[in-house]
């Protein structure tokens, strides 16, 4: 039960998907959907942005795992 709580991302990352374009654009792009989309998932906080590919991409982005995800339990 513990780990279906944890599979959603911080509220950092869905403010960077939300106001910074490049950001978005490229994660959109890596994750092979349009930008809107991606912005989109992040106003439902959707657990697919804790996909592999956007997890990857937000440790090259320099956002620390334990900035990814949310914490609250």
């Amino acid at each position: 039960m513990k780990a279906i709580l944890m599979n959603k991302v911080s509220v950092k990352i869905i403010d960077k998907i939300l106001n910074d374009n490049d950001f978005s654009m490229e994660l959109a792009s890596r994750l092979g959907i349009q930008q809107q989309s991606v912005k989109g998932l992040a106003r439902r906080n959707s657990n697919k942005l804790t996909l592999y590919q956007a997890v990857k991409f937000y440790l090259e982005k320099g956002i620390l795992e334990s900035e990814i995800f949310d914490s609250k339990k």
